[in-house]
């Protein structure tokens, strides 16, 4: 009888260690990491982009000979220009390695585009149309295209991909219409504002050239109203199981969520989100893709693009990698100096692991841009004297005009123009002295 009751008791207790141990493998919360390729049903609170949307150049510069003019976003023949060369053919491609660099802007008339972050090869290589059997061409980066018509007797423009970081040239041809390039642009030349060169110290054997205008610039002040974005959306998005999230405020009253092991904070009266996800990097392995593709594809997949955000940065340190997506508005960038950076989406990762992802929490609705006023801004000799008793001359990396984004309430945004000098890595507003017009009752372009 005792065995009897030794055999039941021994039965009943492994029964029961079955049905804990799968209730503890059930009912824990997922803690695994949220890997980049992960793909996740997009919320309808913004669109899905293809890469050629949001890869733009924010300056185009053409010369005839000595002269220079400039074009920025604000401008229609830019992205007429620029949407153009996205549907050419490039064609008997070739790396030149031993180029010398007094060559380099050698043509009658010259086309630059001047991208504000370094285009990684393989991205290019997407976004634009090469001939299917070159050979494959080493490549890390591409900061600048240059279109070259070498005179009466050429047949097709010619077409260099300039790389400061690698140093090398990519040379070719571009079936982008001579006729179009010389009467459309060439031609309209003194409808666009003189610029002249400023030498930059890009630590490349390659010098890097800005160009700023000759006379001063009038830009115009804008306002907007925004929405809200709900934040819930990204719980689902960004969690494996928004069941097992809690929520708690920390010292300074903005909300946060955890499961345990990611956490998204709202910050700035809510307007900006920040996630992070912690990764140890001893046990992540390499991504296969760039850190480009990968954040494009991650934002894609993750709530999407609200308003307009082009690629304006990316960088590697040590085992960390980042790409930051500014707004655009206008056709200028918006810049954020202090405090959060409420204009740009930002993506890291180690490895394959996205580590963090912050972005506003707002879109500007889609009702016209109204432009209130304007400002004349200096011209660009005054903004570099400026600039150079302000900031070390050697360490200045780029200066151009963008909007200062303010929040009057809740609700209304104004953009206002201003210089902006790009110092270590961060972009700082300048006030070499501006002149505020009248209001103007004219809308956005």
């Amino acid at each position: 009888m005792m065995e009897r009751i030794k055999s039941w008791t021994l039965t009943i207790l492994v029964a029961l260690s079955v049905i804990l141990t799968w209730q503890l493998w059930t009912f824990q919360p997922d803690l695994a990491y949220l890997d980049e390729s992960d793909y996740l049903p997009s919320e309808n609170f913004g669109e899905e982009l293809d890469l050629q949307d949001v890869i733009w150049p924010d300056q185009l510069v053409f010369r005839n000979g000595e002269r220079q003019v400039a074009l920025n976003g604000t401008e229609r023949v830019f992205s007429r220009f620029y949407n153009t060369l996205l549907e050419a053919r490039f064609e008997n491609i070739t790396l030149n390695q031993d180029f010398d660099v007094d060559e380099l802007y050698e043509g009658q008339r010259i086309a630059e585009l001047i991208f504000p972050a370094p285009i990684p090869g393989d991205i290019l290589d997407e976004i634009l149309n090469f001939e299917d059997d070159i050979p494959y061409l080493s490549i890390d980066s591409v900061d600048r295209v240059l279109l070259i018509d070498e005179g009466v007797d050429s047949e097709n423009l010619k077409v260099k991909f300039v790389s400061y970081e690698d140093p090398v040239v990519l040379e070719g041809e571009t079936n982008f219409s001579m006729s179009d390039f010389r009467e459309q642009y060439i031609r309209q030349m003194d409808e666009f504002t003189s610029v002249f060169s400023y030498e930059v110290d890009n630590g490349s054997v390659l010098p890097k050239t800005i160009y700023l205008p000759e006379e001063p610039v009038m830009y115009s002040t804008l306002s907007d109203t925004s929405s809200e974005i709900n934040y819930n959306a990204f719980l689902r998005l960004l969690f494996n199981d928004s069941d097992y999230v809690k929520q708690y405020h920390q010292d300074n009253r903005e909300a946060s969520f955890t499961d345990g092991n990611r956490m998204m904070s709202l910050e700035d009266n809510g307007d900006y989100l920040n996630y992070v996800n912690p990764v140890y990097s001893e046990n992540v392995p390499d991504s296969q893709h760039h850190v480009v593709e990968a954040s494009f594809d991650f934002i894609n997949s993750r709530g999407g693009w609200t308003d307009t955000y082009r690629l304006y940065d990316w960088k590697r340190r040590s085992q960390e990698e980042n790409a930051t997506y500014r707004m655009i508005v206008s056709g200028l960038p918006v810049f954020e100096s202090q405090g959060l950076d409420l204009a740009s989406i930002n993506v890291s990762r180690v490895g394959g692991q996205v580590s963090q992802y912050s972005r506003p929490l707002f879109n500007l609705d889609e009702s016209p841009i109204d432009a209130r006023g304007s400002i004349e801004l200096p011209a660009g000799e005054d903004v570099i004297e400026f600039a150079e008793e302000q900031f070390d001359p050697e360490r200045i990396e780029n200066i151009r005009v963008g909007y200062k984004m303010e929040k009057t309430d809740n609700v209304v945004i104004r953009f206002e123009p201003s210089w902006y000098v790009k110092y270590d890595d961060a972009w700082y507003p300048i006030d070499p002295g501006v002149t505020e017009e009248g209001e103007e009752e004219s809308g956005l372009e």
